[in-house]
């Protein structure tokens, strides 16, 4: 890490015009980190580059601020910033942009070496391996925690900018058009519970034969509950194989697979509870502050908050192991959840 006399030497007297480079890929990544992005906006003029799968123009909606779109490697498909050209093309966009400072939230040294090239002074970054060669400053992240949670990881890159947020627990709101098109796409005077049953990778994911079990019971008891299965297009056919496994169609189920981003978070903020897989939908629930079970059997980071609730494979040795998410028995899920349910008018 930078020592002290390096920062005093360095620190940010006044407003500066940023480029924070915010490469992962998924939303929940963006949702990680907005408390500092957040914090770095109210100070300085910020420029957020950002891949377009991450949604940062919904993520940080209430800025008005320069969005950038970084256009590498998403999904599989390959853009105008991959490759040789793809990368020089890189480097003149950072030179138009022109900061005084660019902040690396990613361990590639591909980012720090186009700043590099780009004539930007100042280059921060967390450090690991060749990206070190690349930046103006010493590692932000000492070498005993490089596998620590990006959350970490950030925290301590954005310390050392003198960004510390009061809170860093993420905080997202929809917007009211949003937020009335969310109100319309569901029933009056109904208590909403969210169910999230997509994750990237199937051995992050609770099978559909499970979540059916947990909907039928829910449906038994409390009748008056809307159940809201959602997703994105792409996982519309889990919510087809749960509706499959009900065996019958249930008015309290909707599936919800096709709406913008924003109206996903309007849907969030109207429930009351959400019950699912680790999935972007579950960073979600945390940020607009309802409470979340969480089914999850996998060694991968994951969002701590008090709103999450995690429930892990009972035997600590079959977890990471792949189909032990389904350990987890609807029992395990209806106990958690019904004091919720409970508390719902």
């Amino acid at each position: 890490m930078a020592s002290s006399q390096l920062l005093g030497k360095q620190a940010l007297t006044q407003k500066q015009k940023i480029l924070i480079l915010q490469p992962m890929i998924g939303i929940g990544d963006m949702i990680w980190v907005k408390p500092w992005i957040d914090e770095a906006i109210r100070i300085h003029d910020v420029v957020l580059m950002a891949k377009s799968s991450s949604h940062s123009h919904i993520i940080m909606q209430e800025h008005d601020i320069d969005l950038r779109m970084l256009r590498r490697s998403e999904r599989g498909l390959r853009g105008r910033h991959d490759g040789i050209i793809g990368f020089f093309r890189l480097v003149a966009e950072m030179r138009q942009i022109n900061p005084d400072e660019i902040w690396i939230l990613h361990r590639s040294w591909r980012y720090a070496a186009a700043a590099y090239l780009a004539g930007i002074k100042s280059r921060w970054g967390f450090g690991m391996g060749k990206q070190e060669w690349f930046l103006s400053q010493k590692a932000t992240l000492p070498k005993q925690k490089r596998g620590a949670h990006p959350r970490e990881a950030v925290s301590r890159l954005m310390a050392n900018r003198e960004i510390v947020p009061s809170d860093i627990h993420p905080r997202l709101t929809a917007t009211n058009d949003q937020l009335a098109l969310a109100k319309a796409m569901l029933p009056d005077h109904k208590s909403v519970v969210v169910m999230g049953v997509g994750c990237t990778g199937e051995d992050r994911r609770w099978s559909p034969e499970n979540f059916a079990v947990v909907i039928r019971w829910i449906t038994s008891h409390f009748p008056h509950i809307h159940i809201v299965l959602c997703g994105s297009p792409n996982e519309r056919v889990i919510g087809d194989r749960i509706v499959e496994n009900l065996g019958q169609t249930l008015p309290q189920v909707q599936l919800i697979f096709d709406q913008p981003l924003g109206v996903v978070v309007g849907i969030h903020q109207l429930a009351k509870l959400y019950i699912g897989n680790d999935t972007s939908l579950i960073n979600i629930a945390a940020a607009v502050g309802i409470n979340a079970i969480r089914i999850y059997a996998s060694t991968l980071p994951f969002l701590e908050s008090d709103f999450i609730t995690s429930l892990w494979p009972e035997d600590p040795e079959r977890i990471g192991v792949e189909g032990s998410i389904n350990d987890i028995l609807p029992d395990h899920v209806i106990a958690l959840a019904r004091p919720h349910l409970e508390a719902m008018k």
